[in-house]
């Protein structure tokens, strides 16, 4: 009685512990799947206002900025007074005149990475520098504001009201376009050169370009003697395109690189109504075009062979329109983001490669003025009613949609919309590009060619060696093979990129004809077996017929690399490389997917065959014993009987060996170019879900859009697996169901 109590305590004991381990495990199942999910879903929340205030202005502003931490924002008036404004309380804590301007007033303002270039009423351009200086006081962040470099750096003859300004510069150039009331487009070029001595040698030249403008009227316009109406300009950061809206809704593109000698590269009709703005999105690659009904394009120059130049201005992306004309177009100095802001009050925060509207907003009246924060974290508008308005808001991750993530995007530099991904690049314009869709489709590819080569062994060597094969050697074999599956990835995958891949690119055209070769001399084996005498077929136990195999293959092998020289001089002109480029159009890397299929196969195939020759072997042996009782001979019996019966457990086999491919980094990382390539090439790389998130998750920045993508990978992953596995235990269940009256 003792004996049983202590029994059932035990049983108990045990039924418990086996209970909570199984609850414990998909506890901590959920728990993963619950902090994957948390780290992902901040990419699907949008831009967010954080805080909004409101202060008055004492004129009419005509720019407006503030300082990276949101603390001092300038507002610059039509009179040449700027006050620096406290954005806590609203007080201005600063006022400076700019010299030069005197009487006249200003009628055009553009920036310029802190310059400002001011347009007049008399035809003055004036040019000054706004700065923040940062400095701490008894661990106090004290802002001061700075205004410097104020000159004139041109004065018009004939005093012309100045209605358009563009200018950028670098540490040598600056290049200003400007148009004036009487219709003239003027180029101004400054470079400084240093000499031997130290000294600065300075030289403009002033170009007037208003006869491009001439080249494009049309014939109505050229009867009724008008000029070309400008409605606005804007340069790009390398001074050599300049693009010039017009009222007829087009957008004529200028070669500015000859300063003296500037040409019309082309003109491209943008839009049926009139342009109101152009600007740059950071990089100035990509030109943001608004129009009078409110709409906003970007335009980027694609190579087009129709084009006398090669090249021609594409809309690539469209987002959603105001209500009304677009007034003015600024661009974030961290991202691809800008923000228009149209008539009627409406300002809109905009992502170009997402085409998304992230936030709308409204100011109190029609805007003059606008600015978005260095750090891309701040709006500040000022309108006619002399109110600014200034939004803090967060928009951390502006790049994701389902669209960039899983559709095809025209980035810029590319000729077409794409699926791409390029997390970094060495610029701090660069577009990043987070297409998931290559990373899947590499982990399929990579998937595919790995169980192409494990599944059929692994089922016909499980298959022989339990039905087949002597016990002796069995005994020998099975823990051979198994012991693979102990074998480190990372030492199959140094092994694969460092000494499989150069071997296979050596003697590639020996791998061709290998498996004929093979083939032949086992037909070759067959034959001589069969004339073989009886007393010497006898030395060989049954079941260990397989060893007389082996010389056959070894001879094979040899033979194969023999002749791969010959092969490759006959068949491919002595260079299969070439020729598979020339005739089949196909690279050949060194580290491709058959160097992958063959060493991640090897790391499957331990898992698929030693489940496999399990099920098989413990088919039971009255099942086969009256196959053969039958009259059927072994291997109908082993393809009838012991595969129907043991195919649930061998698909089980195949799913686990699927998910090992799926999820395998090491290999995929070492043994291919890990490259994001979507092509079924043999002899391309490719890059994988989880190679990716190995190889970039060391260099994500914390909580940042690249660290959140690649754990929506890892999600893709877990679900994928998830869903997998289900369907096959589903499978699996309905299999054994079929099966078991056998």
């Amino acid at each position: 009685m003792k004996t049983l109590n202590k029994r059932r305590v035990v049983d108990r004991a045990a039924h418990w512990s086996i209970t909570f381990g199984g609850a414990a495990v998909i506890l901590v199942i959920l728990a993963l799947f619950v902090f994957i999910f948390l780290e992902v879903f901040p990419l699907v929340r949008g831009a967010r206002v954080l805080g909004k205030n409101t202060c008055s202005l004492s004129g009419k502003a005509v720019s407006v900025g503030l300082d990276e931490y949101q603390e001092i924002a300038y507002a610059v008036y039509d009179d040449g007074n700027i006050d620096f404004i406290s954005l806590s309380d609203g007080k201005v804590i600063k006022t400076h005149g700019i010299k030069g301007i005197g009487d006249t007033v200003i009628t055009a303002v553009c920036e310029d990475k802190g310059r400002i270039i001011i347009g007049t009423k008399d035809g003055r351009i004036l040019t000054i520098n706004i700065n923040f200086s940062v400095s701490y006081e008894d661990d106090v962040r004290v802002i001061t504001p700075e205004v410097s470099d104020e000159e004139v750096s041109f004065a018009g003859e004939e005093g012309k009201w100045i209605q358009y300004i563009t200018s950028k510069s670098d540490e040598e150039t600056t290049a200003t376009v400007f148009y004036t009331e009487d219709g003239k487009l003027i180029l101004k070029s400054t470079e400084i050169e240093e000499n031997l001595f130290g000294g600065e040698k300075r030289s403009e030249i002033v170009t007037d370009i208003t006869a491009l403008l001439e080249q494009t009227k049309s014939d109505e316009l050229k009867e009724q003697r008008k000029e070309l109406p400008v409605t606005s300009l804007a340069i790009d950061y390398f001074m050599e395109n300049l693009y010039v809206g017009t009222e007829h809704g087009e957008v004529l593109h200028i070669n500015a690189r000859d300063r003296e000698n500037p040409f019309l590269e082309e003109k491209v009709k943008v839009s049926d109504e009139s342009i109101t703005s152009l600007g740059f999105l950071l990089g100035d690659v990509s030109l943001i075009a608004g129009d009078r009904k409110g709409g906003v394009n970007t335009w980027m120059c694609v190579r087009d062979d129709t084009a006398s130049s090669g090249w021609s201005l594409k809309n690539v992306h469209s987002v959603k329109p105001h209500r009304s004309d677009i007034i003015s177009i600024t661009s974030s100095t961290r991202n691809k983001c800008f923000v228009t802001v149209a008539s009627d009050g409406t300002v809109h925060l905009k992502h170009s490669t997402s085409e998304q509207t992230l936030l709308n907003l409204r100011s109190k009246a029609t805007p003059t003025a606008i600015a978005y924060s260095p750090k891309a974290n701040g709006i500040l508008v000022a309108d006619t009613a002399g109110h600014l308005t200034h939004w803090k808001i967060s928009n951390p991750h502006p790049e994701t949609t389902l669209k960039t993530l899983f559709g095809k995007v025209w980035y810029e530099g590319y000729e077409k919309p794409e699926h791409s991904w390029q997390s970094t690049g060495g610029t701090d314009d660069f577009e990043p590009k987070f297409g998931l869709v290559p990373l899947i489709f590499g982990t399929i590819k990579g998937t595919i060619y790995a169980l192409i080569i494990a599944i059929p062994i692994g089922i016909l060597s499980a298959l022989y060696t339990s039905q087949f094969l002597h016990n002796s050697l069995k005994k020998i074999i099975k823990p051979s093979i198994e012991f693979m599956a102990a074998l480190p990835s990372v030492i199959l995958g140094f092994l694969a990129g460092l000494w499989l891949a150069p071997l296979m690119e050596k003697i590639f055209p020996a791998i061709i004809i290998m498996p004929f070769l093979l083939l032949l001399f086992i037909v070759g084996a067959f034959c001589i077996w069969k004339c073989l005498p009886d007393y010497i077929k006898g030395k060989y136990r049954n079941g260990t017929e397989a060893i007389f195999l082996i010389p056959f293959f070894i001879s094979a092998i040899l033979a194969s690399i023999y002749l791969g020289g010959p092969l490759e001089s006959f068949l491919f002109n002595g260079d299969y490389r070439q020729w598979f480029l020339d005739v089949l159009g196909l690279q050949y890397d060194q580290r491709n997917a058959v160097v992958v299929g063959f060493a991640m196969g090897f790391a499957v195939l331990p898992i698929i065959f030693t489940i496999s020759e399990d099920a098989m072997s413990n088919v039971p042996n009255n099942l086969t014993s009256a196959s053969l009782a039958l009259g059927a001979v072994p291997w109908q019996t082993a393809v009838r009987i012991v595969l129907p019966i043991a195919s649930p457990a061998i698909f089980s086999a195949v799913m686990l060996g699927f998910g090992r491919a799926v999820g395998e980094t090491m290999i995929v990382l070492m043994a291919t170019g890990n490259t994001p390539i979507m092509d079924w090439n043999l002899f391309n790389g490719f890059r994988a879900l989880a190679a990716n998130i190995a190889v970039e998750i060391p260099e994500a920045p914390l909580g940042g859009t690249l660290y959140r993508v690649l754990f929506l990978a890892a999600l893709l992953l877990f679900i994928t697996t998830f869903i997998v596995n289900t369907i096959a235990e589903l499978i699996r269940q309905k299999m054994k169901k079929k099966y078991s009256h056998l």
